[in-house]
């Protein structure tokens, strides 16, 4: 794929991803203003993307008007789209699991990436400047980049989830704290068709990102930005340590529950409830942790398979 194609398809999966968010609906007018400004981009890359995605049947275009959602985005015929992935996101994900089975050091350099991937300058910088912003590594003194934490111990493990029993609850009772609606009457039936659909079938992948969707709408239901980021920098951290591969299909039936608890507790306007029951379903899921050394195994496995 060339790099202008590649960057259409990463920014199209982000229009995607801003659609699940807000939890729009089939129908929904996608101004190219509004998305321009929302995802820092010029008015021209979201109209290439724009286009890409009615080619894929997301979005319908109609005259002079622009684009209209052709999909609900919470429906699982919107989730089952498939972008092609660009050269970047492949080299980030590679780069993070490598990481993750102890297969690079914990510092890499621009030179580092395009000897390992053989690719340009300008690749191996674009890769290492949004794993950057998304602060999974940080500019080492002198050169270079430093990763940061990964959980792929039990340390990191246990540290990331003191953190989130400091910040989760808090988010909950910031005076700024306002649901939105939509995405948790989205959050509830996703939770709702997962349990009734039987999570012993569903791809671990799909039981993530509802996990990761849950959490995230707390930090961005809280109105302080900082702790919006802390909360998507954790849940980036766990989708990128693939804790996909663990399996115990039991405590994620009962973490479905626990969340849909804690939504209700939201709906009736009891935040100190719904604050402590989240505080309750971090420390119980901290209690059931992953086998370290397999996960570490099978992601060496997969990266040194010939």
């Amino acid at each position: 794929m060339t790099a202008p194609r590649a960057r259409t398809a990463a920014l199209a999966r982000r229009i995607m991803q801003f659609a699940q968010r807000e939890g729009l609906a089939a129908g929904t007018h996608l101004p190219e203003v509004k998305l321009s400004e929302r995802l820092g981009v010029s008015r021209s890359p979201v109209r290439a993307a724009l286009s890409l995605l009615a080619k894929r049947g997301v979005v319908e275009p109609a005259p002079k008007q622009g684009y209209f959602l052709a999909l609900d985005a919470g429906s699982s015929d919107f989730a089952a789209i498939d972008l092609p992935e660009s050269a970047e996101e492949a080299i980030y994900r590679d780069l993070v699991r490598a990481r993750f089975a102890n297969l690079i050091p914990p510092q890499v350099a621009v030179s580092d990436v395009m000897r390992r991937y053989d690719c340009d300058r300008a690749t191996a910088n674009r890769v290492l400047a949004q794993m950057s912003e998304d602060g999974v590594i940080e500019r080492a003194p002198g050169r270079g980049y430093v990763f940061g934490p990964v959980l792929n111990d039990a340390r990191a493990y246990d540290e990331s989830y003191r953190f989130r029993l400091l910040v989760e609850p808090a988010a909950v009772l910031e005076p700024g704290f306002r649901p939105d609606p939509k995405r948790m009457k989205r959050l509830r039936a996703r939770h709702a068709e997962l349990l009734s659909g039987g999570i012993e079938n569903a791809p671990m992948a799909e039981i993530f990102e509802i996990d990761a969707d849950f959490h995230e709408a707390v930090g961005d239901f809280c109105g302080n930005r900082f702790l919006a980021h802390a909360i998507r920098l954790q849940t980036r951290l766990r989708r990128l340590s693939e804790y996909e591969n663990y399996n115990d299909r039991d405590r994620l039936r009962d973490s479905c529950r626990e969340h849909l608890a804690i939504l209700d507790a939201l709906e009736a306007g009891d935040r100190a409830r719904a604050a402590e029951l989240l505080r309750r379903h971090i420390e119980v899921s901290q209690e059931v942790r992953p086998n370290f050394d397999k996960v570490r195994a099978l992601a060496h496995r997969r990266l040194t398979r010939v």
